[in-house]
């Protein structure tokens, strides 16, 4: 067959599609648009040239009638290159079975809809280059002839964004992924939660074995623990309410909370001690990963947390044993103590009256030795009993009406008895000032700070106490000053922990338990007050004392400079 022949034989199998195209649409349609009378032809040009898409007009022989100006700059044709065209032009010829294929589902449907639903579709410019288009065809009744108006549209941009959007999917899957693997190896409980309901992000294995239950993404912390009837309660076995949880502390105060002891208590009665940090997190830090099951994306403008919980079950079981034996111990030690301490001061008394033989110097200092290491011991021995009796819960305030001024003046006076190197002051424009305290546990305070102050001011020097009112928050504040060793400034974050001292401390060889300002802080704290310092190796420290000056049941709040107090911390 010559190349004419084939030409021709092209031309009528085009002119058979088009015209059976025309049949499988209805002749009257609510969907048809109709032209007619005079003036109708400028007008429907008019139309196509406001159009932003490409629009092509196709006979009912299958051909291009007329086109757009955006069709010219699309595809790079000029309009009388491409009248009298078949459609196909525009389109790659292995797009052309899914046209037809269109085509014909067409006739069920008459209405406005994409050519090839579902299938990508391409068009081919006059230099040969294809890009992604969609294509939406319509029945237009003109003069009482079927035509199809085509809408043509280049989707170039839509397809490199969804490219890349797909590739930024991928990679976050494959982050998600990879921090899935490494949580799921890890010993403890480790999840990341976001918005003010704390719904779940992502979870790790040991989740599971901790909380008793599986808690599915997208989950609010709520309404999983109520599902599994799974409570919380703090250390003195009181119910938590959820914003007192520490992971939504975190989350609606931004707080980070280290070290935070909460008891998980299952359906089954079964409790179980954790010790919780809750870190509060930038939402960008989760970009990519979703919520729900993969259904919801974490949006930007809600807080998110990472909260570890670990298991502290054998830990509370050695601290129980390692209190227990303190206790035996203390009460082993208090009666030969006491027989110790007895017979030392009745000696001593006895040399130095009418009723017994005078010592020997070196007697009487060996006497006087043993009364002081005895009462040094008894020292010992009744904070390692307080020690105990904070941990158990079992210590007991007796509050009272005091004069703190004088207190405080009685403990400067004697303390200042202990030393004749150092120079004990007070400084506050305060005559009298009443308070509702535990005398004896606030003496203890000052007593325990006064003797650091003197201990760890080895060349003596000034020791100033200060005391002031804050008047609007009704409370006392009180400061105690030295020139001595200073705290390192990478041990301070450690101070008020317990039988933990300072290194320069060991290093010029001063002596002490680390118990002092640990028994500080439980006591100040018990009183609804806080603790805090400041320090300068080489430079000496000030501690500080805030107190409520009326019995208060709150929580004491935390300032500013005062370090963290949650866990145990190392002392002087």
């Amino acid at each position: 067959m010559s190349e004419d022949d084939q030409k021709q034989e092209q031309e009528a199998g085009d002119e058979r599609e088009g015209r059976a195209l025309a049949r499988s649409l209805p002749a009257k349609s609510a969907f048809h648009v109709s032209l007619q009378g005079e003036g109708s032809w400028a007008n429907l040009l008019n139309w196509l040239e406001i159009s932003p898409d490409a629009l092509v007009l196709v006979d009912a022989a299958g051909r291009i009638a007329r086109v757009n100006s955006q069709t010219e700059a699309l595809f790079g044709y000029t309009r009388s290159e491409l009248e009298g065209e078949a459609l196909d032009a525009l389109l790659p010829e292995r797009f052309r079975a899914a046209h037809v294929l269109d085509r014909e589902q067409y006739a069920t449907s008459p209405r406005t809809r994409p050519m090839g639903a579902g299938l990508a579709l391409y068009g081919r410019r006059k230099d040969g280059t294809e890009f992604p288009v969609d294509i939406s065809l319509s029945p237009l009744l003109f003069d009482d002839a079927l035509h199809v108006l085509g809408a043509i549209r280049d989707v170039s941009v839509r397809h490199q964004l969804e490219e890349h959007e797909h590739a930024a999917r991928e990679a976050a899957e494959a982050r998600l992924a990879l921090l899935q693997l490494v949580l799921d190896e890890l010993p403890t409980c480790v999840y990341f939660v976001t918005g003010s309901e704390a719904r779940l992000v992502l979870a790790n294995r040991a989740a599971v074995t901790l909380w008793g239950s599986e808690w599915p993404a997208g989950q609010p912390m709520q309404d999983f623990l109520t599902a599994h009837h799974i409570r919380l309660f703090d250390t003195n076995g009181q119910a938590l309410p959820p914003a007192a949880f520490a992971t939504s502390r975190a989350l609606h105060e931004g707080q980070t909370v280290f070290q935070h002891q909460e008891i998980i208590r299952h359906a089954d009665g079964t409790s179980l001690p954790v010790l919780v940090n809750a870190v509060a997190l930038a939402p960008h830090l989760l970009a990519g990963l979703e919520a729900g099951g993969g259904n919801r994306q974490i949006s930007f403008a809600e807080p998110a947390a990472l909260v570890v919980l670990q298991d502290v079950t054998s830990l509370k079981e050695a601290e129980q044993l390692k209190e227990q034996f303190i206790w035996l111990v203390v009460h082993e030690l208090r009666n030969p103590l006491a027989a110790l301490k007895g017979f030392a001061t009745m000696l001593l008394r006895h040399s130095q009256g009418d009723k017994g033989t005078a010592l020997a110097s070196w007697q009487q200092e060996a006497l006087a030795d043993i009364d002081l290491a005895a009462n040094r011991l008894n020292r010992l021995t009744e904070d390692l009993l307080d020690v105990v009796r904070l941990q158990a819960g079992r210590l007991v305030l007796h509050r009272e009406s005091i004069e703190l001024v004088h207190t405080i003046r009685r403990v400067i006076a004697q303390m200042g008895q202990s030393s004749d190197r150092h120079q004990l002051t007070l400084s506050t424009s305060l005559s009298h000032l009443q308070a509702q305290m535990d005398r004896g546990r606030i003496e203890q305070v000052l007593v325990n700070l006064l003797t650091n102050a003197i201990k760890y001011s080895p060349d003596g020097g000034e020791i100033e106490v200060a005391l002031q009112v804050v008047p609007e928050r009704q409370e006392a504040l009180i400061s105690i000053r030295d020139q001595g060793i200073g705290i390192p400034q990478a041990e301070q974050a450690r101070l008020f922990g317990r039988f933990v001292r300072a290194s320069n401390s060991q290093a010029q060889g001063i002596g002490g338990t680390g118990l002092g300002l640990y028994l500080c802080r439980e006591l100040v704290s018990q009183h609804g007050g806080d603790i805090w310092f400041e320090s300068t190796e080489g430079a000496g420290s000030t501690f500080f004392l805030r107190l409520p000056l009326s019995q208060s049941t709150s929580e004491p709040s935390v300032s500013p400079h005062t370090p963290s107090s949650e866990g145990d911390q190392s002392t002087l």
